[in-house]
């Protein structure tokens, strides 16, 4: 029998909306009985970005955001973001600027009813380009006014002006989507506070337990292209386009030739040791690194790229990283954390060491562009993880084993401790490989530092 909402039903409702809302952190908004669309979704979404927060937390190995405060008191912006990382760009924005973000995804993976009830209930808007059908281009006009909708509700739009993502330092030129929803939001719905905010995203390398660097850049406001949109729109879209890519090259760690990618990380993460991972500072120094390669000649960086070979093949024979030449580490500090840490990474083992070399040999099977193995690698580990684990702690909840039930369910932290313990024994093997080069062999690890300081 179908139960009517009634004023009891409704009064129930309202309590139990409020304390989802103070559960969830849910804007104050009207919650109507029953149970609305909107409440699910925002139930929904708050429940992904948890799930992602925990995997990113095992997917990586350190994580640095700077300046996210600029857009903490923003009533609404458009964030502007390079691409190296396909769907994962975007999620981790969402997860760790610690505010809902909407954005727009290539338009073909919504063809499904439910992937695109569940794509907009993750905060996406499908955008068309001509590999997707030049039929499909007309619908990008719903799109951008669908982007205008979230900005009008003071909500942060996402775009990345460059288009796909590809696994190149080197920028490519905007595409006029952000500029236009930008103005027309501005000058045509009446929110002239409108900004636009430069993201930089830097991944150390594409691969399990990678670093991960995000730096909030310059805001950029729309006044001074109000008179000449109302007067020539199509022409002030132009300008600030070319205005937005010079902030962009200002605010993102990028090279002139996209052919020197592979040897420019390979030096960031070299610096990324040096430098303790100090935010700005980071960034600053990447960015002047990023301008000597740029003017390296053609000669130069060939000789560069094959000593860097050389120093990589040396690492190896001699059973080094790079970070254990690049600082002088506290021996005892590591030693603590590897033996106070072993029974934690140990119980984080037992439940989770099966399901995670199960989704890196998929990842590492299926996954042919570099740029999207973050993105898969993360997208299964989700699921299959959250799946995992829910298995475990229903099982156990059935059989009535409570304690083994909250062994199962806190198990997450578990495994983010041990994966910080691997890297710390990781690290204090490597001050005993260097300890050991110091007694039996001086002058080789004198050699291999200067090597070093040579390709830097």
């Amino acid at each position: 029998m179908e139960i009517q909402p009634g004023t009891r039903h409704r009064a129930q409702g309202t309590r139990l909306c409020r304390l989802l809302k103070m559960l969830f952190l849910v804007p104050r908004a009207p919650c109507p009985v029953p149970w609305s669309f909107s409440l699910s979704s925002i139930m929904l979404y708050r429940f992904a970005r948890i799930l992602m927060w925990v995997t990113f937390r095992t997917f990586f190995r350190r994580i640095r955001v700077v300046g996210s405060e600029k857009l903490s008191n923003k009533p609404a912006a458009i964030l502007i973001a390079n691409h190296p990382g396909s769907f994962l760009d975007a999620m981790v924005l969402a997860v760790f600027l610690k505010r809902p973000i909407h954005f727009f995804v290539r338009g073909d993976i919504f063809h499904h009813p439910t992937a695109n009830r569940i794509l907009r209930i993750l905060h996406m808007v499908p955008i068309f380009s001509k590999e997707h059908g030049t039929h499909n281009l007309s619908r990008n006009k719903d799109t951008f006014n669908e982007g205008r909708g979230v900005l009008k509700d003071n909500k942060l739009l996402l775009i990345f002006p460059e288009g796909f993502s590809r696994f190149s330092k080197a920028l490519a030129p905007f595409k006029k989507g952000a500029s236009r929803v930008a103005l027309q939001t501005a000058f045509e719905d009446g929110h002239e506070h409108l900004t636009v905010e430069s993201i930089a995203i830097n991944y150390s390398y594409h691969g399990f337990r990678c670093d991960l660097f995000i730096r909030v850049g310059e805001s950029f406001s729309l006044d001074p292209y109000k008179e000449l949109y109302l007067e020539q729109p199509n022409h002030a879209v132009t300008q600030l386009n070319g205005a937005l890519q010079q902030v962009f090259e200002r605010n993102v760690i990028h090279i002139k030739q996209g052919e020197r990618t592979l040897y420019t990380e390979d030096l960031m993460r070299m610096l990324f040791a040096d430098l303790h991972y100090q935010g700005n500072l980071f960034f600053e120094q990447c960015r002047a690194l990023c301008e000597r390669i740029s003017n390296l000649s053609e000669e130069t960086w060939q000789d560069r790229t094959l000593s860097l070979a050389q120093y990589k093949r040396e690492l190896v024979t001699d059973k080094l990283h790079d970070a254990d030449l690049a600082d002088e580490r506290k021996p005892l500090i590591l030693l603590a954390f590897t033996i106070l840490l072993l029974p934690v990474a140990a119980l984080g083992a037992l439940v989770w060491a099966l399901p995670v070399f199960f989704v890196k040999w998929i990842a590492d099977k299926t996954v042919t562009r570099e740029d999207f193995y973050t993105s898969v690698f993360n997208g299964v580990l989700g699921v299959f993880g959250f799946i995992w684990w829910l298995i475990w702690t229903i099982s156990f909840l059935i059989a009535g084993k409570y304690m083994l039930m909250l062994y199962i369910m806190v198990s997450p932290l578990f495994l983010i401790l041990g994966l910080f313990w691997k890297d710390k024994l990781v690290e204090f093997l490597g001050w005993l490989q260097v300890q050991r080069l110091k007694r039996s062999a001086p002058q080789r690890l004198e050699a291999l530092r200067k090597l070093r300081a040579e390709i830097q």
